[in-house]
């Protein structure tokens, strides 16, 4: 006896016994990506990848037995070994915009921030509405002191969110970063009217105050700096445009004959002059 399975494409013929064996497969490849979850979340990671491993051998092809490997992984501290394993998952899914965020969380915890930032960016591409990756690609910016990028992220993670607490935190963090005290101080305070009870924004509240007054209390000195700057580069322009100036040789120089014209009324001759410069009072005029 044989049985028809259609397939997008193609018709397959099987026996009755590879279905029965193919159901079997499939079955055990179940139990065990349900077995790694379970010891994922009791934190028994090194059993989680041995039970996706061995699911594997059996599916090659299945997207969760590969991203379930790769969080196993993360979770026993086998961070580049992660970062191989979610490589296989984006060759199988290259427009997977959690697979992308994933990686790009990996690439995070590994302190590769340019390339956290282009997975983030990738998967906000695919998943417009992702505050996560919004979110998170703020964080990396922030790493990398990108503040102005940093900055429209975080924007439009609360766009997505406008009542998240720590996205408006974050931005505080890098309105310090930019020495934008007030403006930190301003999202922190809407912050704290979204979770009053935040210890961590209350004693933020009160560092970015202090930080603040000596910020301001510096500012003469600031500007004494800026003054002894500006008043030193000024002179050394001077000194250069002194030292760098072409001397005009003799024989380079242009003489120019100055003509002094000279009325009938004053007894002149009419004559030229190269040492005085012409009168106008000295013209006279047609008659």
């Amino acid at each position: 006896m044989q049985r028809v399975i259609f397939t997008p494409g193609m018709q397959i013929l099987q026996s009755e016994k590879e279905v029965k064996e193919r159901k079997q497969r499939v079955m055990s490849v179940r139990d065990l990506m349900h077995e790694g979850e379970k010891m994922t979340e009791a934190g028994k990671f090194e059993d989680a990848i041995k039970c996706y491993d061995e699911a594997l051998k059996k599916e090659k092809t299945l997207l969760p037995l590969v991203t379930g490997k790769a969080q196993a992984q993360i979770g026993a501290g086998k961070l580049h070994d992660a970062v191989q394993t979610y490589e296989r998952a984006m060759e199988m899914s290259p427009n997977n915009a959690t697979v992308l965020f994933n990686r790009g969380v990996l690439y995070q915890k590994l302190g590769q921030f340019q390339r956290a930032v282009k997975d983030y960016t990738r998967a906000a591409e695919i998943m417009p509405r992702n505050f996560k990756a919004h979110y998170n690609c703020s964080l990396a910016l922030k790493k990398l002191e990108h503040y102005d990028a940093a900055l429209s992220e975080i924007n439009s993670a609360l766009e997505i969110d406008p009542r998240s607490a720590d996205a408006l935190y974050n931005k505080a963090n890098i309105f310090v970063k930019q020495r934008e005290y007030l403006q930190a101080l301003d999202s922190l305070e809407e912050a704290q009217k979204i979770a009053p009870r935040d210890r961590g924004i209350k004693a933020k509240l009160a560092t970015i105050r202090e930080e603040h007054k000596a910020w301001l209390a510096m500012e003469p000195e600031r500007r004494k700096k800026r003054e002894e700057k500006y008043s030193e580069k000024s002179q050394l322009h001077g000194y250069y445009n002194r030292v760098k100036k072409p001397a005009v040789k003799p024989e380079m120089a242009t003489t120019i004959k100055v003509f002094k014209l000279t009325g009938n009324n004053d007894g002149g001759s009419g004559g030229t002059s190269s040492d005085s410069p012409a009168k106008t009072t000295g013209l006279s005029k047609t008659k």
